[in-house]
Parts: C-alpha cells; sequence; structure tokens
C-alpha cells in the first residue's frame, strides 16, 4: 500500500488529500485493526512530531462523514 492509493481513496470520497489526511488514512489502509484516535496518533507521532490528537480526531470525523471510513462505537468513551 502506498500514499498514492491513500490519495486516491481520500479523492474519490471528496476530501481535499493534505499530508496529515493522506498519512491517517494510509494508517487506515495498512492496519488492519480498529484503531482509536490514540492508536492513529501514537502510530504516527513519531513521523509526524507537530501531529496532533485533534487532528486526527478531526480528520477521522471528516473521513467517517464522507464515508471514506467507518466509525465505530464501542461505549461511550471508545471510538473505532
Amino acid at each position: 500500500m502506498n500514499s498514492k492509493e491513500a490519495i486516491a481513496r481520500l479523492t474519490e470520497c471528496g476530501v481535499k488529500p493534505s499530508v496529515q489526511r493522506i498519512a491517517i488514512m494510509h494508517y487506515l489502509l495498512t492496519h488492519y485493526t480498529h484503531p482509536t484516535v490514540d492508536d492513529v496518533y501514537r502510530g504516527l507521532s513519531g513521523k509526524m512530531p507537530t501531529l496532533s490528537r485533534t487532528t486526527v480526531y478531526k480528520t477521522l470525523r471528516l473521513l467517517s462523514e464522507n464515508n471514506a471510513a467507518q466509525m465505530i462505537t464501542i461505549d461511550e468513551h471508545r471510538v473505532c
């Protein structure tokens, strides 16, 4: 899986690609678990030191709203 596939998925769903969005989509496409915001943040923050949990949260919500990713609510404190 490469960044081109992440970019294609974003654009197909009407989401404008950015460095952070591409990295988050790439993470989702290459990790076959149901990651939480913290999982994604921890997985990417070492490579992207300017990335914040808020950016990850907002991006995941955007991806869900545009059908680029599916959000699964476990309970009121956990969303994957």
